[in-house]
């Protein structure tokens, strides 16, 4: 069964009003960026998804669809990094395996250990009055934990430390049940600083302190990471997205959680068993429209080190998520579909409503 043609949709979908930052912080580039949705068809009819990572430069993404045509999708080795842009790639070949076998992607990832995937409700920069108006509307839709980019422009130590701690409990009393993820990413530096923050937090319902401190402190031991954990009553987590690195922080005894990363989803799922082994849980993220949230969901369901709530910006983060199929979100968790393939399929209509330009890519 081989690739014969590629349709490319690029396309730009408006964000959710404020679901990531407020008018005062203003709109991240990257809610505002293009995505671009591939239709891989193949000799046989089919017809599998994929999504390409923003960012991407056009004449990387011309090569790479060029390169993927007349190649067989039941034979190909994904083990053997069979493309550039290889969690675009996986995805497709995935889905289009799963459709003929008529199985969902997760049993050709072996198995879903889950039938439902906890998700945090993933947002950015806000006021705290913001934060807490859009934790009730998250709670309201089924959203059980939230989770904030947090400090932008404030320097001070002190500073920061009241930013988070502010929108931290306006949520609380907005929503008392609401679980709590600031993701710090390492800007309160020192450990002196993180101490100081979860000594004010004291009592508050902190799921985890995402990234905290500088990402190496000190001189790349994780000496410092150590005794923060040990100094503080709260879990705390940071991304790993290699195996040495994870083993290193491992034996260090860094972390709490372990925030999965790799360079496709097979590394990813590799990198999350490991973490099991080592008796760290975790979880991963994803930030995609719809047909790149589906294959998260697929992923996600397969991840042995999965013990958190996954970070899902998207499909909700945008004002449609480009399928026909819903995201059905209970209690706090999306429902793991066991439809063949990703699960989900494209609706045109919406393509076609916020379209940018397509591409059309043909083998010869």
């Amino acid at each position: 069964m081989k690739i014969t043609r590629i349709t490319l949709h690029v396309v730009n979908v408006p964000e959710t009003l404020h679901w990531w930052s407020d008018d005062e912080h203003g709109q991240a580039g990257h809610q505002k960026a293009e995505h671009g949705i591939a239709e891989v068809e193949t000799d046989e009819g089919l017809t599998g998804l994929t999504q390409i990572e923003r960012f991407t430069p056009q004449d990387v993404v011309d090569g790479t669809m060029h390169s993927w045509l007349g190649t067989d999708v039941l034979e190909v080795n994904l083990a053997g990094k069979p493309s550039p842009l290889r969690w675009s790639f996986e995805q497709a070949v995935l889905d289009l395996r799963g459709q003929a076998l008529g199985v969902p992607v997760h049993q050709l990832l072996g198995g879903r250990l889950r039938d439902r995937v906890p998700i945090t409700m993933c947002t950015g920069y806000k006021t705290p009055e913001h934060t807490a108006e859009q934790a009730v509307q998250g709670w309201e839709q089924g959203f059980r934990w939230y989770k904030m980019k947090c400090i932008s422009g404030e320097v001070a130590p002190e500073a920061r430390i009241r930013h988070i701690v502010n929108r931290v409990r306006a949520i609380h009393e907005a929503v008392p049940e609401m679980q709590i993820r600031p993701d710090i990413r390492w800007r309160l530096e020192e450990v002196w600083v993180a101490q100081e923050l979860a000594r004010r937090l004291e009592g508050l319902p902190i799921e985890s302190l995402e990234s905290p401190i500088t990402e190496g402190a000190y001189g790349g031991t994780y000496s410092e990471w150590r005794r923060l954990r040990h100094t503080i009553g709260y879990p705390i987590a940071d991304h790993v997205h290699h195996v040495a690195d994870l083993i290193h922080r491992a034996r260090a005894e860094a972390l709490d959680y372990v925030i999965v990363g790799g360079e496709s989803h097979l590394e990813l799922l590799q990198l999350s068993r490991l973490s099991h082994q080592l008796g760290l849980g975790g979880w991963s993220q994803c930030v995609a429209y719809g047909p790149g949230a589906a294959m998260g969901l697929q992923v996600a369901a397969c991840m042995a080190s999965l013990t958190q709530p996954y970070d899902m910006v998207g499909p909700l983060a945008w004002e449609h998520d480009l399928t026909n199929e819903p995201f059905e979100l209970v209690d706090g968790g999306l429902v793991v579909p066991d439809r063949p393939g990703i699960g989900f399929t494209l609706d045109l209509d919406a393509v076609a409503k916020y379209l940018v330009t397509r591409y059309l890519y043909e083998a010869e």
